[in-house]
């Protein structure tokens, strides 16, 4: 159940019905740092994640998605590989299980690219067991 408990910021979306929810946005090399436009609430399982890259990010460039501002625990660097066009399905890393709390996530694209766009999705099911 989303708790929305101050400071999750933005809100966690939560659906009543027993159904797969998602959380998407595209991003460009100019973004730098971003936040998704939801969190996920607490008690859910992240399913899956995409990252559908449109334009490749320019050379040395790299993509990360974390609980946490920097952080990689939700998609590593090698495993969205941006500077090639084309779906990647990276692995949840390392948050397995149901979330302890509403968690907000965090991206970063590093490395100075020049050009580059992709849309990230990412798949979870609310602890709806009801």
């Amino acid at each position: 159940m989303a708790t929305n408990v101050p400071p999750v910021n933005p809100a966690a979306r939560e659906y009543r019905e027993q159904e797969v929810h998602y959380v998407r946005a595209s991003v460009t090399f100019a973004n730098g740092s971003f936040v998704m436009p939801a969190s996920i609430p607490a008690g859910a399982i992240i399913t899956a994640a995409l990252v559908l890259v449109t334009t490749a990010f320019s050379a040395g460039a790299s993509l990360v998605v974390g609980s946490a501002p920097g952080g990689n625990d939700i998609v590593a660097a090698a495993d969205s590989a941006v500077t090639a066009a084309g779906a990647k399905r990276p692995d949840t890393a390392t948050l397995k299980g149901p979330l302890a709390a509403d968690t907000t996530l965090y991206g970063t694209i590093a490395g100075g690219p020049a050009a580059g766009a992709a849309t990230l999705v990412f798949f979870y099911v609310p602890n709806n067991d009801g």
